[in-house]
């Protein structure tokens, strides 16, 4: 703890002291009165001394771990260990940069006796991302206010602010290896689906020993399949937007919910690629342990808009990355007047019983028809839109009217879920899950 003094008592006391034979050889009382208290304060303050603060600084988040957008309620403790008063205690808590606080201050004074505590209560609104909290700025001041210690208190605190997807709906589109999305075929699983005829090539294990006892009839027990699906999470790169200054911007957003339904497609034990709509680079389909690193280094790079700043050490060609010739590269090959077609040249890019994750925020007609012609190639769309249209600007209101023309129009033909940011995504799959069945 520093120590600094911010008079100079020692110029107090000579003062005093010259004052006070002044008023002796002058014979003026009033001078040597003015000297005697200037000398009785300097004495009461040599009495009580300056003893260090001995202080524990506590900070305490409720919660921990916040929805994005949430509040989280911040409370720092202080509390006196030492044998002396601390009349004059200042602080300043750390509060981190991109945390803004929205009731209360973290800022606050007191005066502390020996063995008290005491504290001071605010709210910052949750962002998503680790946030660390800085140091605590603590300042005690003396009595008289002539002596100040300063000390930065370090109170490891972190609020770490995400909602991650525990699980995805998919379609019924999936592949013939062994997985977790439940289908409408009978055969090896856990849910009871049917009973039929025994054949000879059935397992003993199957047979329905109830139905043989009571009837004499051998019949074999179908359970409901689980099987594994391939997934391709396309990202919509087209839109730099951000709802309001400083916020994060569309991409962000769609690479965002790319990146968390990747990862929960693939503790699903599914196949899980990812796509760039427009500029069709792919990460081709895996479910090895490297994909999930794989597949955030990529959505890195298109956060950045450049596939130069991907790991290279993670995309190279055993992992089956590649870029795709560009709509014009592709009308160049096969002669298309109008300089290509992205969406044809994705479908040839991704595997054909790939369904599709589209993640974009609607914000033209484009995503709308990429969507529906995804669709009718025979991937299962599911869309994803994050509402960049939150403000209350008139030309966010005229933009909100289209994106919900736009909603209604894919409803009937994929599914769409539409996420409002403000809201963690995992509670808008619920939703419109719950909408689908």
């Amino acid at each position: 703890m520093s120590t600094r003094e911010t008079t100079q008592r020692n110029v107090g006391v000579s003062a005093a002291l010259v004052a006070g034979g002044a008023g002796i050889v002058t014979g003026n009382p009033t001078v040597f009165m003015v000297a005697a208290v200037a000398l009785v304060y300097a004495a009461y303050q040599a009495a009580i001394g300056d003893p260090e603060p001995t202080l524990t600084v506590e900070r305490h988040v409720e919660p921990a771990d916040p929805l994005p957008g949430s509040e989280v309620t911040v409370t720092l403790t202080l509390t006196n260990d030492g044998d002396a008063t601390l009349p004059d205690v200042r602080v300043l808590d750390g509060v981190p940069e991109r945390l803004e606080v929205v009731d209360g201050s973290p800022r606050f004074g007191t005066h502390l006796e020996a063995g008290t505590s005491d504290s001071v209560t605010y709210t910052v609104e949750s962002r998503r991302g680790d946030h660390a909290f800085t140091g605590v700025a603590v300042v005690c001041r003396n009595l008289t206010g002539t002596v100040e210690f300063a000390e930065q208190v370090t109170v490891e605190t972190t609020v770490s602010c995400s909602a991650s997807v525990d699980t995805v709906p998919l379609s019924g589109q999936t592949l013939s290896q062994s997985g977790r999305i439940p289908t409408d075929a009978g055969g090896n699983g856990l849910a009871f689906y049917a009973i039929r005829e025994h054949q000879s090539s059935d397992p003993m294990s199957r047979v329905d020993w109830n139905r043989l006892a009571k009837t004499n009839e051998l019949a074999t027990v179908e359970f409901k399949e689980t099987r594994a699906a391939t997934v391709t999470t396309l990202v919509d790169s087209r839109h730099t937007v951000a709802g309001n200054a400083g916020a994060p911007t569309a991409v962000q957003f769609c690479t965002y919910a790319a990146q968390q339904v990747g990862s929960a497609l693939l503790d699903m034990d599914n196949r899980v690629g990812a796509a760039v709509y427009d500029s069709c680079e792919t990460l081709q389909p895996s479910a090895n342990r490297a994909q999930e690193q794989r597949l955030e280094a990529f959505l890195e790079g298109v956060v950045s808009g450049s596939s130069e700043n991907r790991d290279s050490s993670l995309l190279d060609l055993n992992t089956r990355t590649r870029r795709m010739q560009s709509p014009t590269e592709m009308g160049d090959r096969y002669g298309i007047a109008d300089g290509g077609d992205a969406v044809a040249t994705l479908d040839r890019s991704i595997p054909s019983e790939s369904q599709v994750v589209f993640c974009t925020p609607l914000l033209d007609d484009r995503a709308v028809d990429a969507a529906k012609r995804l669709a009718a190639y025979g991937h299962a769309v599911t869309v994803i839109s994050p509402d960049m249209t939150t403000d209350d600007s008139p030309g966010s209101t005229v933009e909100r009217i289209d994106r919900t023309a736009r909603l209604d129009s894919l409803r009937g033909t994929v599914r769409v879920v539409d996420w409002t940011p403000a809201e963690p995504l995992a509670k808008a799959l619920i939703r419109a899950t719950e909408r689908w069945a």
